[in-house]
């Protein structure tokens, strides 16, 4: 496989992947948010946790260079 599809393959993917991520992250908010409403507010906290934990999934890079920048960080 060429160098440069195989390279453009990768960064389409991890777009791909950002943006289910995100997209997760809104689709557990507002369900959870609608769970709550109706009084069912333990289900409402995990899905709220699941949106949380998406949502930092689709920042994952920066999150990365956040610990590393930590790691190696001489204190």
């Amino acid at each position: 496989m060429n160098l440069g599809i195989k390279m453009f393959s990768s960064n389409v993917s991890k777009i791909i992947v950002t943006f289910a991520f995100f997209y997760s992250a809104i689709i557990c908010y507002f369900k959870g948010e609608q769970l709550y409403n109706e009084g069912q507010i333990l289900y409402a906290i995990v899905l709220w946790v699941c949106a949380f934990l998406s949502f930092i999934g689709a920042l994952r890079f920066q999150v990365a260079k956040l610990i590393y920048f930590f790691r190696d960080k001489k204190w």
